[in-house]
Formats: C-alpha cells, structure tokens, sequence
C-alpha cells in the first residue's frame, strides 16, 4: 500500500471524527517537541481538512499553538515539516479539540492532556497501523471502540454505517439511545433499520417497549433444573453479581462452537462476580443432559423441554440461539447477544483483566 494511496483510505475512513458544525468557541493551549532539525509544523483542523490549516515555526525543537477554535472544529492533525516531506503518515499526532492544556511529542507520537486527545491520538494511529498491515479484524475493533467511547458527539455518525452489521444489538441499542446527536441523521437509517430486524420489530425502534432493552429490570420465569427441582431466575438475578442468562440448545451447532468462549469467561470472571444461567431450548432430556457433560459446562442449567415453545424463548423474544442477556447486580440488562470477543471484551470492562 503506498503512502498516498492510504492517505486517502485514511481520509475516508475518519471523516467520522469531524464533527458538525455549532456555534461555541473553544480555545486551545498546546506546546510540543519536534525533532531539533524541524523548522515548522502543521496543522490541519478535521482529519478532511474542512477546518482548514495553520502552520507554526519551531525554534530548538520547540512550538506552542494557542488558538481560539469553533466547535466545527472537533480534531487537530499535528505533523512536522519533515515527515509531511516523507509522506510518513504514522508520524502524525491527533488530539481531540478542549480546552485542556495539551503537550504533544512529535518524536514519541505521544499526547499528554485530556483523556479525550489521549484517545483520539490513540485512534488515529492504530487506525493507520491496521492500514498498513491490512488488519481488518483490529481495525474493525477499533473503530467499534472509537464509536462507543464517543456516543455523546458526531464521531459514530460514518463510523456506524461502514460497521453496524458487526455490532451486537446491544451495542446499537446503546448508539440510539433517545437524544443521540447523530439519531435522526439519514446516514444512520440502514443501521437503524438493522436494529429493527434483528428484534424482529417492523416499525421504528423504542427501546422502552422491548423486554431485552438495555435499563430494563430482568423478567422472572420459572423452569426445572437438571434434576427436575423448580427455580427462577431471581434466585440469582438482582443479588449483587453479574449473571449472564444464556440461551441455548444441545442441537444448535453455532450454540456449541461459542461454548468454549463463554466457557473462558465463565472460568476467568466468576470468582470476581459472574454466574451464567443457561436456558436449553431442547426437547430431549438425555440430549441436554448428554451436552451439558460432554461440553462441560458447571454453570446453572434450567429448561422446560418445550423447545421454541419454551417460557424462555416467548418471555424474552428470542427468534434464534445462541443469545444472551447480560445483567448487572440489580437484575438490570447491560447488554445482549454477546458473543465471541465482544463477551469478554464486555466482562473485562466490568471486572477489569
């Protein structure tokens, strides 16, 4: 991949960082270092240059941008004179527009201030690196994160349309949340329309009617365990840990290729406060039972043998397996249909490495 080829990939990709334009100013102090040969540094204002540009000298290695800014400009691209030369891309250092002092390191690629240009730095050049190694995996991780630690701001508004099909529906319940800045934009339609389907809701999403909305309290069923003795979900739910209520079943082949994974979390989060309770949509005793041993999983088992025609599946609207919901000590939905990485990535937030 050549440097101006990824330029304009990189381009593409980040115009999601630029946000709309308002009305506030915001005035900005940051002092950097540059390699002691640089002689000026530039500034492109959003990551598409719609801000326009500035450029400072440097004396001794040393700069300093103080300005007063619109909040149309939401990103500063800072790059010396000598990598702009170079073309080096991985040499640029971005921070995220505020009025918090700033220090950047055109050296180390480094940003010291708020946790916002910490992050957007961060961003930046991780994207850049999944650029260039052509890492689709991480880069997909990446813009997610940049989406989520964003939500208050424009930045999701490109960034969901090009990955809204990878995320969970918990994630976009979480994105179009009422009030959302970017929720009534036409660029998000598609990825709203997906949520609807994936709920099997034919009309535009409320997160307040559906029973799996993220805030909502827990259902309480009732269902027989692996020796026929009756419990409810509430006999864990809603006391003080985290319960994962898995749906699942011993037939389902995308059910038991995720085991391993929800296995792993199990072992590594429930001494710090997980329990898992899972709901078989199995028909055959001796089938659960069998898959149960043999997948070897020591967690809660609850099912009434009724299938699709479960209690489980009709209280929480489930049209396909595996599922989950996630709640939190007070039986609250934190999120849903975790599955693969983004369970663990979820559980490591809560609970920490």
């Amino acid at each position: 991949m050549t440097n101006r080829t990824m330029k304009r990939q990189l381009i593409t990709i980040l115009l999601a960082l630029v946000a709309v334009a308002g009305h506030a100013q915001i005035k900005v102090s940051i002092r950097g270092i540059a390699p002691k040969e640089t002689k000026s540094v530039s500034i492109c204002k959003n990551l598409d240059g719609s801000g326009g540009t500035d450029s400072i000298a440097v004396t001794d290695g040393k700069w300093e941008y103080r300005e007063v800014l619109p909040d149309s400009v939401y990103v500063l691209l800072f790059v010396s004179d000598i990598s702009a030369i170079q073309e080096k891309m991985d040499d640029v250092v971005a921070v995220r527009v505020d009025s918090i002092p700033t220090e950047v390191d055109l050296i180390a690629g480094t940003v010291k201030g708020s946790k916002g240009s910490i992050g957007m730095n961060e961003y930046v050049r991780g994207i850049v690196d999944c650029m260039k190694n052509d890492n689709k995996g991480n880069l997909f991780k990446l813009m997610r994160k940049v989406v989520m630690d964003n939500l208050d701001s424009m930045i999701p508004l490109q960034f969901v349309p090009m990955i809204y099909q990878g995320l969970s529906i918990g994630d976009l319940q979480k994105i179009f949340y009422p009030g959302a800045p970017y929720e009534n934009h036409p660029a998000m339609q598609e990825a709203k329309e997906h949520l609807a389907k994936l709920q099997g809701e034919h009309q535009e999403f409320l997160a307040s009617q559906t029973v799996r909305a993220i805030g909502n309290k827990f259902t309480d069923i009732a269902m027989n365990d692996t020796i026929g003795h009756e419990h409810r979900l509430s006999e864990w739910c809603g006391k003080g840990r985290y319960v994962l209520v898995d749906f699942w079943a011993s037939w389902c082949g995308p059910c038991r290729v995720e085991m391993p994974n929800v296995s792993f979390c199990y072992d590594k989060y429930h001494a710090k406060g997980l329990d898992i309770v899972a709901i078989s949509f199995d028909t055959s005793k001796e089938a659960w039972l069998r898959a149960i041993k043999t997948i070897k999983m020591p967690w809660v088992h609850l099912s009434d043998l009724a299938g699709w025609d479960s209690l489980g599946a009709k209280t929480y609207d489930i049209k396909g397996i595996p599922a989950n919901i996630l709640l939190d000590g007070e039986g609250k939905i934190v999120d849903i249909d975790l599955r693969g990485d983004m369970l663990e990535e979820k559980l490591t937030e809560i609970f920490g490495e």
